[in-house]
């Protein structure tokens, strides 16, 4: 299976990525950096994308992205647009985003899903960070 990643991805290949996506049946989520300035604005809007029951906190939106079992495909992408803009008003919680990815979200569901969860598969799960 494919290692899941954070790719960097230049703004005049933005679309092309999203048809290559889409043609791939993945369940994606653009974020809108230039919209989201606050840790309460990316929490809100991920959790209204990713359909979850709770995201009061990291600690809730965590073991969301690391449960997903309402949503079908067996891809998931995050493009995050305008990565310069976004959460640029909360640059700790930009770092905790980029950590969750990276420590938990990513490795969960490379290999750790298999462990943890009763049932549990493999998804392939990238993000795409728009410079």
């Amino acid at each position: 299976m494919k290692k899941n990643t954070i790719s960097y991805v230049d703004k005049n290949k933005l679309s092309s990525l999203k048809k290559d996506l889409k043609a791939l049946d993945y369940f994606v989520v653009e974020v809108p950096g230039d919209k989201i300035h606050t840790a309460r604005q990316y929490l809100n809007f991920m959790g209204k994308e990713f359909k979850m029951p709770d995201y009061a906190g990291f600690d809730a939106y965590l073991d969301w992205m690391t449960d997903l079992s309402w949503i079908p495909n067996h891809r998931i992408g995050v493009i995050i647009d305008d990565y310069e803009s976004f959460l640029n008003k909360d640059l700790r919680a930009k770092e905790i985003v980029i950590e969750s990815f990276t420590d938990d979200v990513l490795p969960f569901w490379e290999k750790d899903v298999v462990r943890i969860m009763v049932g549990g598969k493999p998804r392939i799960f990238e993000v795409y960070i728009v410079k």
